[in-house]
């Protein structure tokens, strides 16, 4: 008999995980068809017929077991996720088996060209309502945002740029504390990570020890190594926010000065604070979300842009010379046959 057939998930450009539910019809169960026997005309059955998911890009396949299955991260991306049964042969005496039979999900990260990162109640949901058209909800109290929001800035030539405005993790989020996991993961198709921390640091309640401001940059700093190191190869912003309260112009300085040498002021603070691999901040700023005038929007808004920008520059000389690279391996090759 042939072989059962299998089911693909593939990647769809402009697609969402609503087309998807639509393309489904309300069915929670795909079945490939099954092989079909062998007859006086095909001495080997035919193969069941594939069936192949179409999905939005940007989604990892987990199995019901937590097992990765594999990313669709782009049009064309696809991955097997339930192999057909073996047909009917003199191997197994003639004795189909059965295909694979699981569930799956489908975990789809947010893209963005820029990605909040911050404790709660820094103030990233204001920010992101001065910088964009995206209407967050807001209150000064933590945990306001319960799923990401993305704004969009546009400028007067017609550019726009993606920022994503994240739910603010805890200490621990690495283990998933606060479903930092369901965060953390939109961070890892971002093209810059833009960490927000209050000028006077962070609290989360009573139960909580009060961190200074660079304290708060540290466990960041931590909880982004300990989720995914790789991580930290992105480039990294740094916006201390609300200098409009007392006393933020003399934090900033201090601040300032620590942030541009981290590694040498690591000694004053306890070891479960410390990462093994720092930040290298490509921008540091002081803003209020709160307080901000149209040319200071501007400002940060410009300043979000030229880290773009420069990522872009950076990013097409890196090809370049791996393309280069190539070519002269290429060419030593065929050198020495």
């Amino acid at each position: 008999g042939g072989r059962g057939g299998r089911v693909y998930v593939e990647g769809v450009e402009d697609m969402s995980l609503k087309d998807l539910m639509k393309s489904l019809k309300g069915k929670h169960k795909v079945k490939a068809s099954v092989g079909q026997d062998s007859n006086a005309r095909s001495i080997l059955g035919r193969p069941g017929n594939d069936v192949v998911i179409q999905c939005p890009t940007g989604v990892t396949i987990m199995s019901e077991y937590g097992n990765k299955l594999g990313d669709v991260m782009k049009k064309g991306d696809i991955v097997l996720v339930a192999e057909g049964g073996v047909g009917g042969s003199p191997t197994n005496g003639y004795c189909g088996a059965k295909g694979q039979a699981l569930a799956i999900s489908l975990d789809l990260k947010l893209i963005a060209d820029v990605a909040f990162v911050g404790f709660p109640n820094a103030g990233k949901s204001t920010l992101l309502s001065k910088l964009s058209r995206a209407t967050p909800k807001i209150a000064n109290y933590p945990f306001t945002t319960l799923r990401p929001t993305v704004g969009i800035v546009s400028f007067p030539d017609e550019r726009q740029i993606s920022l994503a405005d994240l739910p603010g993790l805890i200490e621990g989020a690495h283990v998933n504390r606060g479903l930092g996991h369901r965060f953390l993961r939109h961070v890892e198709r971002s093209q810059v990570l833009l960490l927000v921390v209050d000028v006077r640091g962070f609290q989360l309640s009573h139960k909580y020890p009060h961190r200074t401001c660079i304290e708060t940059i540290l466990l960041l700093n931590k909880e982004v190594e300990l989720y995914k190191e790789f991580l930290l190869n992105k480039p990294a912003m740094l916006l201390v926010n609300k200098m409009d309260t007392d006393g933020a112009k003399e934090r900033y300085r201090e601040i300032t000065h620590a942030v541009r040498d981290l590694s040498s002021v690591l000694h004053k603070y306890p070891p479960e604070m410390r990462p093994e691999r720092l930040f290298e901040f490509v921008s540091v700023q002081c803003f209020s979300a709160k307080e901000a005038t149209e040319s200071e929007v501007k400002e940060c808004q410009n300043e979000i842009r030229r880290v773009l920008d420069w990522v872009a520059v950076e990013t097409e000389a890196q090809k370049e010379r791996e393309l280069e690279l190539l070519k002269k391996l290429q060419h030593r090759q065929t050198e020495y046959g």
